[in-house]
């Protein structure tokens, strides 16, 4: 069976960021399309992101539970810090869209814009950890290459 994960991943994280970006966008150019645009981002990101999380889940089961599977701790250790990286990106990401959808002008509050940004900040920064480790699973210890 070809691994789903690797198929789900690229469009979360690339709305995701985008939305990250088009809201530091909507701030320094004032323009409130922007920030419809990356509300809109937000919300189908986090909604692939799901998907992303569920496929993960399922193929980390198929390939490190049962006789055939690697006994590596370390192997196990990079699969875990790559599920609490995505996840905790998750979580932050859905805090962002929590919050936007509660107050649709947070950008003009400014204490609850700094929050905000920091959201999305954050989340970013998880993202980009949590890919950079699922390429390392991958491309150097060769989970789910065949």
């Amino acid at each position: 069976m070809y691994a789903l994960h690797p198929i789900s991943v690229h469009f979360p994280v690339a709305l995701l960021l985008v939305s990250s970006l088009f809201t530091l966008l909507a701030l320094r150019r004032g323009g409130a399309e922007w920030e419809t645009s990356a509300y809109h981002c937000l919300i189908v990101g986090w909604l692939a992101g799901a998907v992303a999380l569920l496929t993960g889940t399922l193929d980390a089961l198929l390939q490190l539970v049962g006789p055939e599977a690697p006994r590596d701790n370390a192997l196990i250790g990079w699969v875990n810090a790559h599920a609490f990286a995505n996840l905790a990106a998750m979580a932050v990401y859905g805090q962002a869209l929590l919050r936007r959808r509660r107050q649709p002008a947070i950008l003009a509050n400014a204490a609850a814009r700094r929050g905000y940004l920091w959201l999305h900040v954050t989340g970013a920064a998880l993202l980009v950890v949590g890919g950079w480790i699922g390429g390392h699973l991958v491309y150097i210890l060769g989970l789910g290459v065949q």
